[in-house]
């Protein structure tokens, strides 16, 4: 055995998502060395920890080998976060995965020396071959590794299409308690779409899946144990109906009553008809979410969102006319976007009653073709190492500009959005409880504000009474439908 004990770690974060859920990523690794029976442990510093949690962690647990997940956003706080691990500890190996070392590769061991590896793209297999040691580290797919002043990279591994040999994660040593009480899974990994924006896609651009069969037996494992809220987080959920058809017959099959399901990371809009997202509404699907990213069809060709603007406006209202709650997703300001393009965005999020409207600042990440394209004309208004380390995704500060739409421009535009974002939140609220009136009115005001949304995603107490109160209206309306 090359490593006995490892740490896996996910590092602290600015973004206002906060840590609403368990890690995936470190749920499924730590699966696989629970099967392997390796001993490992678990620290989400996302929850609040800090540097000091971490000494004591450590030095709690003793691990010979430490694993970090890491995204592009805020890496130099995480390579100096894993520099500090070496020095208090040179005696502990550390691994590196995630999306950022995925992208750059080498680049990443090249700017961090205190990584002792990296491993691309799934984690699985690469990190127990790694831990149990019975192969030649040359073997171990997927791995960066030093060789003396040299980085090697080794050779990807082959791809199963069914993803049923992975186990899902149980998340035993996970703080579940400090989690909002809905579970997140996948269904499926991959996309082979190639919208110009996104980072997902540099993972894996090829779509594999799970069997009904095996994503049912996730939600049950769950279900009994008091668990009634899912979220689907696949990149591309229904890129195959029959199989969606063939996952609600599984749900319904098993008996599996008063959950609910959600789609929040966004469906493609021409991957759904409204038969489908009724057989869905069925089994308990609620909330849906449609990655919009165009105004009209110019721009959704040039963001290669292969869908048209008929398509995605059909989705939209077949899911509102069906009682789902409806969450768009539309990226603003794009290269060649003119402002009469954004308007078409903006005309487009208002016209249906949707629940929620999330209009984002542009982010160039390394590996996508939006980042060549701003690079390549020499675009940025904030270089790469500066805005990547400054979470940006919900400021009023752009990071580029094109002859289109200047840096004023931007600003503008962008705060115009967060005022129609506002505008629709307090709308949905007081459609919600219209039955309240007036008092609907001040609820809608209220929780559009600054306030109440920071609230909303930072505390988790607060949170998960929202969460209750929106689960318990969903089965209200369930019971409404079915009388």
């Amino acid at each position: 055995m090359r490593y006995k004990r490892i740490l896996l770690v996910s590092p602290p974060s600015s973004s206002y998502l906060g840590a609403a859920r368990p890690p995936q990523n470190l749920g499924y690794l730590a699966r696989a060395l629970l099967d392997r029976h390796i001993e490992y442990d678990i620290l989400d510093m996302r929850l609040g920890y800090g540097e000091k949690d971490l000494d004591r962690k450590i030095s709690a647990f003793g691990p010979d080998l430490i694993g970090v997940t890491m995204v592009s956003l805020e890496y130099i706080r995480t390579y100096r976060m894993i520099e500090r691990i070496r020095d208090n500890h040179p005696e502990i190996s550390v691994v590196a995965g995630g999306p950022h070392v995925s992208v750059l590769r080498q680049q990443v061991l090249e700017e961090c020396s205190a990584i002792d590896y990296g491993v691309l793209h799934e984690g699985e297999k690469s990190l127990v071959a790694l831990c149990e040691g019975n192969d030649n580290i040359e073997r171990i797919p997927d791995l960066l590794w030093r060789r003396g002043d040299d980085i090697a990279v080794n050779p990807p591994s082959a791809l199963d299409r069914m993803l049923d040999d992975i186990a899902f994660p149980t998340y035993e040593k996970f703080e579940l308690e400090k989690y909002i009480r809905e579970m997140p899974f996948n269904s499926s990994r991959g996309c082979p779409y190639q919208c110009v924006f996104c980072p997902n896609k540099m993972m894996t651009g090829q779509f594999r899946w799970r069997s009904a069969g095996h994503v049912v037996d996730e939600i049950e494992y769950w279900y009994g144990r008091g668990y009634r809220i899912f979220n689907y987080d696949d990149d591309n959920f229904t890129l195959r109906n029959d199989r969606v058809y063939e996952i609600c017959d599984e749900i319904e099959r098993r008996g599996i009553r008063e959950a609910e399901f959600r789609c929040s990371n966004g469906v493609r809009a021409d991957r759904v008809d409204e038969a489908l997202l009724r057989r869905m509404k069925e089994v308990g699907f609620h909330y849906i979410a449609f990655g919009v990213d165009g105004g009209n069809d110019r721009m959704l060709r040039i963001n290669k969102k292969g869908e048209t603007l008929a398509q995605i406006e059909n989705a939209i209202h077949a899911a509102c006319g069906l009682g789902y709650d409806v969450k768009i997703f539309v990226i603003t300001c794009m290269p060649y976007e003119t402002e009469q393009d954004v308007e078409d965005s903006l005309r487009l999020v208002q016209k249906y009653p949707v629940q929620r409207v999330i209009l984002n600042n542009p982010i160039p990440y390394p590996g996508t073709e939006l980042f060549d394209i701003v690079r390549t004309n020499g675009w940025f208004i904030k270089q790469p190492e500066d805005y990547l380390n400054h979470v940006t995704e919900n400021e009023n500060e752009p990071v580029f500009e094109t002859p289109e739409l200047s840096r004023e421009d931007r600003v503008r535009i962008i705060r115009k959005c967060r005022k129609i974002e506002k505008k629709v939140t307090r709308e949905a609220v007081q459609r919600m409880y219209r039955r309240f009136r007036p008092l609907n009115r001040l609820a809608g005001y209220l929780f559009a504000t600054d306030w109440m949304q920071h609230l909303f995603f930072e505390n988790m107490a607060f949170r998960r009474s929202i969460e209750k109160i929106r689960h318990r209206r969903m089965l209200r309306h369930q019971q409404s439908v079915a009388s």
